[in-house]
């Protein structure tokens, strides 16, 4: 028989079948074993034109060896004039190798279902073939055994194998567990020269992972740091916004309050100068007027300045034992004239013994305190019923308690920790027509604190006012001498 058309290779038994990887790597892979070892053999697989490969001269003898070991031994004779025709031709092509045209694999149906498989090699003007025969049923089983049965799916999903299913006696194999009524269904056709064989995966329940509940819990987890995330850009610009909205208002109030004093500077100024004090006495009610409105400037402008230096943390304290005595005796000299012009009568609660009002504070910084506070209960008191400020002073369980109370509106219950904040004014129908910049209580709390003490608004609970309580620390000296206690009267 001519070597271009060798006879068709005898059937393999069901054990060469199973040994079928073994036989493949030493006979029947022309890619691993006669072409370039650089092409891999799954590339094989979906071919549907010829390529051209280059071969060496040995490659070919083993090609040719193997096709007439196929059809009958060759003699020897045969077999060097193979040798000398290949490395004719492959001198010819000036390189030492040879081009062999491998058309793509096929596949034939023979009796009993079984497949043989096989293609086409030209080297020079020869034509070889390479096949096999494959058992339908063992390459099931094989297939299924080393590609689904050890899988998890094999658990709760059904795959059908079938071969040729448009042939009168097609070759099927069912494996895993059995599925009546299926749900979900995944249906693929194999590449070429596979083509002849189609798996079916069938399932009718999905069953949870092991792994769906950390799942379930890292996705809880991630929704929620998104969640908080969100709330907490949200809650940034809305602080942002917020302080730039009381910053605006404070800038507005601050020019309305100095220009209030400035005007009515200049207004008893140029009416001293065109002489409409025609007495003595109502010359000095001007005069007081003008000490007055400087005393509130001057002030308005120091709450500023040191709210500008508490901002830039650049405000030191300057503590010292001293009499609070001094500190109360100071304001109400400051704040007397005031108090007359609007109505208002200070009463000072005291200790009995004096010696117990005797502590470290700044006193500067403690009399300032106490203008803010009383001017703010002014402010807001005028429509009160009963025009009375309260100031008390307490040696209590080691803390100094200094009260401010007045018979005003009050303070919303919502507002009553938001008024020592930066720039916060109350809005509501008692106190809209209220004058103020925002920063009295803002830099009352903040001298408090930074002198180690806490300070805290609460509405009156015996009638109408607020009290604002100042706890400053004494010394533990003076914390335990009996006579710091509390006068009860």
């Amino acid at each position: 028989t001519d070597a271009a058309h060798p006879a068709a290779p005898p059937t393999p038994t069901v054990r060469e079948m199973q040994a079928a990887p073994r036989q493949q790597e030493q006979r029947s892979g022309f890619a691993d074993r006669f072409l370039s070892r650089q092409s891999k053999s799954k590339t094989y697989l979906g071919q549907e034109k010829k390529r051209v490969e280059e071969i060496t001269v040995d490659q070919a003898m083993n090609l040719a060896k193997a096709d007439r070991t196929a059809r009958a031994p060759a003699p020897a004779m045969e077999r060097e004039i193979d040798s000398v025709r290949f490395r004719d031709d492959a001198m010819a092509h000036g390189g030492g190798k040879l081009q062999a045209e491998v058309d793509p694999m096929q596949s034939v149906f023979l009796d009993g279902n079984d497949i043989f498989m096989f293609r086409r090699i030209m080297i020079g003007n020869r034509i070889y073939r390479q096949g096999f025969v494959l058992r339908t049923k063992p390459f099931l089983e094989h297939l299924a055994d080393v590609h689904f049965t050890d899988q998890p799916m094999a658990r709760f999903t059904e795959l059908r194998l079938a071969v040729a299913e448009n042939r009168a006696n097609p070759v099927s194999a069912r494996f895993g567990v059995p599925i009546d009524t299926a749900r979900f269904v995944v249906d693929r056709a194999f590449p070429r020269p596979f083509s002849f064989l189609r798996a079916t995966l069938t399932c009718e329940t999905i069953p949870p992972s092991d792994g769906r509940a950390t799942l379930r819990v890292m996705a809880a987890i991630l929704s929620a740091v998104v969640l908080l995330g969100l709330l907490a850009i949200y809650q940034s610009a809305r602080v942002v916004v917020d302080l730039s909205e009381r910053r605006s208002r404070f800038v507005s109030s601050v020019t309305h309050e100095l220009k209030t004093p400035l005007t009515a500077i200049r207004m008893y100024i140029e009416m001293l100068e065109q002489g409409m004090a025609r007495t003595p006495e109502r010359e000095a009610d001007y005069y007081r007027v003008l000490g007055s409105e400087t005393a509130r400037l001057s002030r308005l402008i120091n709450n500023v300045l040191e709210f500008s230096r508490l901002e830039k943390k650049q405000f030191r304290l300057e503590p010292v034992e001293g009499d609070f005595r001094e500190v109360i005796d100071e304001v109400q000299r400051v704040m007397d004239a005031k108090l007359k012009k609007e109505g208002f009568e200070l009463v000072v609660d005291r200790c009995r013994n004096p010696e117990s009002e005797r502590f470290r504070y700044d006193r500067e910084v403690m009399i300032q305190v106490l203008i803010n506070l009383m001017e703010n209960s002014m402010k807001f008191g005028e429509d009160g019923g009963e025009r009375r400020i309260t100031l008390r002073v307490r040696a209590q369980e080691g803390r100094m308690m200094i009260t401010v109370s007045d018979r005003g509106p009050g303070i919303p219950r919502r507002a009553l920790k938001r008024v020592f904040d930066d720039f916060y004014r109350v809005e509501d129908e008692r106190t809209r027509n209220a004058r103020g910049t925002g920063i009295g209580l803002a830099f009352v709390k903040k001298v408090i604190t930074l002198s180690g003490g806490a300070v805290r608004a609460v509405n009156n609970a015996d009638g109408p006012g607020c009290t604002v309580e100042i706890a400053l620390p004494l010394p533990p000296s003076q914390a335990r001498d009996p006579s710091s206690r509390i006068d009860r009267r």
